[in-house]
């Protein structure tokens, strides 16, 4: 089964919708301009901003003919898994209401959204998901249950992503949207070495993503302990620029990863085709949500600390 949902619509033409995202993507600047300027996002939790981006995501999808549908459902797919793990907290401590809303938008495919609307707890809808999409979440039976107990969300939800990733960059894809998984591949990638080096984890194997630019081989040997060299070897290749300082917070580093990543996207779609100008409207919408939540929890992180971890 498909992880997104079909639309019966064909949509529009291309040039037409590009010049509409065109229009779009210069509103999403300026309401972001305005909402960094009055140190608050328009938005009052974290369901909602995710919501927002879900509502502009669908109305993408929608407007797509069905061979950019098509191309764009990787990525979308990918994103998609956060609205899955945010419905199974809130699963998880019982507000159902936040559920229907961020499905209310969703993309997910018809079984697994009845699969979390109908759950009662965690483990049901675990089990509910692994039963009606276990291809595309890579949840053969029992291992989203495993992953939960060991772990938590957070377990479930580094399963699905790596899950995903490993399996949709063997597909046949277009070049931007390969290029982007790649990429997205080495951020998850670094991310893992730096956890392994600023907590010296040394009692299990590193769940590297295969399908990445860098050879698992070398991202292993920089994981060890002691070897910031390899790391800030690393960071340069992917970023283009010094790591943060080890001691600095994940999402500091995660900062610099997201916010190269973004820089390359404006360059394709500057450049490339049609494909690349609606992967970097999605990625923009993306970067204004994370972006709004890091303001949203400002008062919490701190003035320095946001101006560090905002993407550009």
């Amino acid at each position: 089964m498909e992880l997104l949902r079909d639309i019966a619509k064909d949509g529009f033409p291309t040039d037409y919708l590009i010049a509409r995202v065109r229009a779009r993507r210069a509103a999403v600047t300026r309401e972001w301009r305005a909402a960094l300027a009055r140190k608050a996002p328009p938005s009052t939790s974290d369901e909602a901003i995710w919501d927002g981006l879900l509502e502009e995501y669908a109305w993408l999808y929608g407007q797509m003919d069905a061979r950019m549908r098509a191309r764009l459902a990787p990525v979308l797919a990918l994103f998609e898994l956060k609205t899955l793990v945010l419905c199974l907290r809130n699963i998880d401590a019982g507000r159902r209401e936040e559920v229907a809303r961020l499905l209310e938008h969703s993309l997910l495919a018809e079984p697994v959204v009845s699969a979390l609307r109908t759950a009662g707890d965690v483990r049901t809808a675990l089990a509910a998901l692994a039963e009606v999409a276990p291809s595309a979440l890579g949840a053969g039976a029992g291992a989203l249950e495993d992953a939960y107990a060991k772990g938590g969300l957070k377990n479930v939800e580094n399963r699905l992503v790596r899950a995903w990733l490993a399996q949709a960059v063997k597909g046949r894809l277009a070049p931007s949207v390969r290029a982007f998984l790649v990429a997205f591949i080495d951020l998850r990638n670094v991310v893992t070495v730096y956890k392994r080096l600023r907590w010296e984890i040394e009692d299990e194997e590193p769940a590297f993503i295969a399908g990445g630019s860098l050879l698992i081989e070398r991202l292993a040997a920089a994981s060890a302990r002691g070897a910031m060299a390899q790391f800030d070897a690393l960071v340069r290749e992917v970023a283009g620029r010094d790591a943060p300082p080890l001691a600095a917070s994940e999402t500091a580093l995660e900062t610099v990863l997201l916010g190269h990543l973004a820089g390359r996207l404006r360059e394709d779609a500057r450049e490339g085709g049609d494909v690349a100008v609606l992967l970097d409207y999605l990625w923009r919408l993306y970067v204004a949500a994370r972006n709004r939540a890091l303001l949203l929890h400002a008062d919490v992180q701190g003035t320095a600390m946001l101006e560090r971890e905002l993407i550009a």
